[in-house]
């Protein structure tokens, strides 16, 4: 919804502000496209998302960004984060535009994390030069769940087997990087409700 707003321009990763840091992330400015246009309105561009007025939208993280099953109301730290890096669909300030040559269906638009702990308006998500792509690793992709879930580029939203090749994920994350990834045993599972998952131990 987002790119067909915006001529086919995903949201960039972040926005910087004046003092070259990072201010602005995507899950605010896809905040009217989540029914949360009240919420974006009150949102100030003009200073840091941790700045004087926007800190007092804090504790007020949309139910979309937190884990399915608990009350977003519990936390202000976001469930999903982007994969950024040049040869994501993520690639930083710069907004991507088109389609991944990998395929809409190949390529990660968003994943689960559960352990760094990013404030939801917080700029800051998984960076592709060095996460790890074992699963279920705090600084990567990862879930409360036994199977960490990937929203990806043509909207479908898959369930990452745990014994997924690091390689494949890798994969999985480029927007244009060729490479070719085939379903397996050991492949994805398309989930109808995240609630249904068995926690991770």
């Amino acid at each position: 919804m987002y790119a067909e707003a915006n001529q086919g321009a995903y949201p960039p990763a972040y926005q910087i502000g004046r003092d070259g840091r990072r201010w602005h992330s995507w899950r605010v400015l896809v905040l009217p496209f989540i029914e949360q246009n009240a919420l974006f309105n009150r949102y100030r561009f003009d200073e840091p998302w941790d700045g004087p007025n926007n800190s007092q939208l804090a504790s007020e993280m949309p139910r979309t960004f937190a884990f399915p099953g608990l009350k977003p109301q519990a936390t202000t730290t976001t469930a999903y984060l982007a994969i950024v890096g040049a040869d994501t669909i993520w690639p930083g300030a710069k907004a991507f535009r088109g389609k991944p040559k990998d395929g809409l269906a190949n390529t990660i638009l968003f994943a689960e994390n559960n352990g760094l702990g990013v404030h939801w308006m917080e700029p800051r998500d998984l960076e592709f030069e060095t996460m790890p792509f074992d699963l279920q690793k705090p600084d990567g992709i990862s879930s409360r769940y036994r199977t960490p879930i990937v929203a990806m580029a043509d909207t479908t939203i898959r369930s990452l087997s745990p014994n997924l090749d690091p390689r494949v994920v890798r994969a999985m994350a480029t927007a244009n990087g060729g490479e070719a990834i085939a379903e397996t045993g050991d492949g994805w599972q398309i989930i109808e409700d995240g609630r249904q998952r068995e926690l991770n131990k």
